[in-house]
């Protein structure tokens, strides 16, 4: 390790973090290796000729870290003479910050984790942060796996429980997703009637489902306001207009609250109405049992979903292991060895049964550890060998050589990330810290209001109900006076009364925040005053639960450049000349607001909105699982050559632009320009072609900018060779 941070090849490691205790899986890549050899020989086939370094590496840059490597990376590494400087690379990029993010994308679509459009934000971003920081810290799959099955309580304990708000109100929708994720196989149909194509009943699916079916996503339940509900009810004195104004004052105040929690109740999950089948009669209740495998005990104090969990990832259970096995072989060779890998049946064959056995057996003495077992398939032979140009449709593959495929969207996103943003693998550190801020104040909210005296709670809750007894004839007003503007077509008076509805809301929330913190302060506990001033954020005291309501803003350009990110900004704002404060500060503006948009995929709200690029380049809606498209567009050759993501490739600050304009000849910024995107040097016929295309675009001034795009635009660019 010494001799590899003396060397160049160090830049390549400069984000990473030391390799430490790395279980030693040379052996199996080369019995991996053995085992495709035979099947080749079985099958009368030759195996495919090794690649050179530049192919190696651009692909193992996408297959690890899910992007090409920048210019300096790939110099770097084939300058290198290291003996084992593969393996090294591989070793670097399961380290590096790029393997989280390209994986994260990965999983958040077999997952369907959303950060917009799904439950509470608050949920959806701890889910994402959970699913972030097991793959940062290595965390098992079967812990990973068992942590998502039986997770319960609030997202402020833990992000896990997205995996049932992600589906809640569906619970049998949900155990359909757990068995297709985490065992390959598909349930869904037998949730109507016994599975036409498999052994399955619909009486099974029930049994199954039984296990996580009182999985209840929903809002913080909050002792106290539960309390403060009770005496609303209790008190007879009170009209019912004024009990229905004090439950929607306790609503409003845990409002940010709102699908935050999963608890597990204990009613029986019963069979349809319509069930038609002689084992069984409609409406029954129906005890939990698995389909196959070790028979789970179920008793009273049994926690039905930790059971559930334990079966399904037991090394016993006989799809778990095969289906996570099959998942990661795809992901590094592009074809799984049972197709498609998330409907297995008993009669699915591998297409080399005896190294599906292996790799199974090797996960479970890995200890489930993905990136062991990546670092197994990545340092095989087999992955170093030229690709596979074409699989037909339904056809076995035998692996002489990683599968020739197309980029995802996610994957073509990023390598052009890498083309912008020196630091292409820097977080999204503005969107963390807003996600920290706000899940912080709503963890707050909750305990306050757990603290808070009921008596305290319903005394808000009635001078709430007093104000929105007023403002809702306001409203209602209002409303009156909206409709006749709409039906007259005043634009001018629509807007004035939408200006004052919203003022109006707001006010609302104002009265809210000031009557039920007021109430909060006559607590006499201590722990509740702190809490408030917390709260506050330093500011008024009175709207400190409104700040708990308010998503928190921060001042991107107030932060100062750190790390890689001020040192690149020093080094190019002296190549650029920039000495005069003006010119610096706009470029240190720049990569400060890199962060934010020209930014990895894993850091960007997700899914991306229609007509972003992800989305054009067939990113996954995430409704459904791996729900990605991988198809070519004529519109996504137009978003690159005319969209902004061209225009900030070719931009003068940008990492392509200013590795160009260091370079002094036109030899060497074909170089750079090759060695960016393709990770090589350019052949001779290349060089010659674009010597003639230099000299006819002689006096051009954008010609390297053109030459960019055209070139982001090849299929040379945009499949992994």
């Amino acid at each position: 390790m010494k001799a590899l941070l003396t060397s160049a090849f160090a830049v390549i490691c400069l984000t990473t973090t030391p390799h430490l205790h790395a279980a030693d899986t040379s052996a199996a890549s080369k019995k991996i290796d053995e085992l495709l050899a035979a099947g080749w020989r079985k099958q009368k086939l030759q195996p495919n000729a090794p690649v050179g370094d530049e192919v190696f590496l651009r692909r193992a840059y996408l297959t690890v870290a899910g992007r090409i490597p920048t210019y300096q990376e790939a110099t770097a590494f084939l300058k290198s003479e290291a003996p084992n400087k593969r393996a090294q690379l591989v070793d670097a990029l399961l380290d590096s910050e790029g393997y989280t993010h390209h994986f994260l994308s990965y999983w958040s679509d077999v997952l369907r984790a959303q950060s917009v459009g799904v439950a509470g934000s608050t949920t959806a971003q701890n889910y994402l942060n959970f699913l972030r920081d097991s793959l940062k810290t290595n965390k098992p799959y079967d812990q990973l796996a068992r942590e998502l099955v039986s997770s319960a309580g609030t997202c402020f304990d833990t992000g896990a429980i997205g995996y049932y708000m992600r589906d809640r109100g569906m619970p049998l929708d949900n155990l359909s997703n757990t068995t297709r994720v985490f065992l390959g196989t598909r349930m869904e149909c037998a949730q109507c009637h016994d599975h036409p194509f498999d052994k399955w009943t619909q009486k099974q699916f029930y049994e199954m489902a039984a296990f996580t079916h009182n999985m209840t996503s929903g809002s913080y339940r909050s002792t106290s306001a539960d309390e403060t509900n009770k005496m609303i009810r209790a008190d007879k004195t009170l009209d019912k207009e004024t009990q229905d104004l004090m439950r929607q004052a306790i609503t409003e105040v845990v409002r940010p609250l709102r699908d935050t929690q999963v608890v597990q109740n204990k009613a029986a999950i019963r069979l349809p109405h319509d069930y038609k089948y002689s084992d069984a009669n409609p409406k029954d209740a129906v005890p939990a049992a698995v389909m196959f495998g070790k028979p789970v005990e179920i008793g009273k104090e049994i926690d039905h979903s930790k059971a559930f969990a334990e079966w399904l990832t037991s090394p016993e259970n006989p799809r778990f292991t095969n289906l996570i096995a099959n998942r990661l072989w795809k992901k590094v060779f592009g074809l799984a060895l049972i197709e498609p890998l998330d409907d297995l049946m008993d009669s699915s064959t591998a297409s080399n049964p005896e190294l599906m056995k292996y790799l199974e057996q090797q996960m479970v003495a890995l200890g489930y550890d993905m990136k062991a077992y990546l670092r197994m398939l990545l340092n095989t032979q087999t992955f170093a060998r030229e690709s596979i140009k074409e699989v037909g449709m339904g056809e076995p593959c035998y692996f002489q050589g990683p599968v020739f495929r197309r980029m995802s969207a996610e994957q073509a996103w990023d390598s052009m990330i890498a083309l912008i943003s020196p630091v292409p693998d820097q977080s999204n550190w503005s969107a963390r810290e807003r996600e920290r801020v706000e899940s912080e104040k709503r963890h707050l909210l909750a305990r306050m209001l757990d603290k808070t005296e009921p008596a305290l709670l319903y005394q808000a809750a009635k001078e709430v109900a007093g104000a929105m007894r007023v403002q809702n004839k306001e409203f209602d007003q209002l409303r009156k006076e909206l409709d006749e503007a709409r039906a007259k077509e005043d634009k001018a008076k629509i807007s004035d009364i939408q200006r004052r509805l919203g003022q109006s809301q707001r006010i609302l929330r104002e009265t809210v925040s000031r009557c039920f913190h007021a109430a909060a302060e006559k607590s006499g506990n201590a722990e509740v005053k702190q809490m408030l001033a917390e709260m506050s954020g330093g500011g008024e005291m009175e709207m400190a639960m409104m700040n708990a309501m308010e998503t928190p803003r921060l001042e991107v350009r107030e932060r100062d450049l750190e790390g890689a990110l001020k040192e690149r900004f020093l080094k190019d704002a002296e190549m650029l000349g920039y000495k005069d404060e003006k010119s610096r500060k706009g470029y240190e503006g720049y990569l400060k607001t890199l962060h934010q948009t020209w930014v990895r995929a894993a850091e960007l709200p997700s899914p991306a909105p229609r007509g972003h690029f992800l989305r054009e380049f067939g990113q996954s809606d995430r409704e459904v699982i791996e729900n990605a498209s991988d198809e070519a567009s004529v519109p996504q050759a137009l978003l690159v050559m005319n969209g902004s993501i061209g225009s900030q490739i070719t931009s003068g600050w940008s990492a392509l632009m200013l590795n160009l304009l260091k370079a002094k000849t036109p030899e060497g910024k074909l170089d750079v320009l090759f060695l960016s995107l393709y990770s090589r040097q350019p052949s001779d016929s290349e060089r010659a072609l674009l010597r003639q295309r230099l000299e006819s675009y002689a006096g051009s001034k954008t010609v390297w900018e053109d030459l960019a795009l055209a070139a982001v635009s090849t299929q040379r660019f945009i499949f992994i060779e």
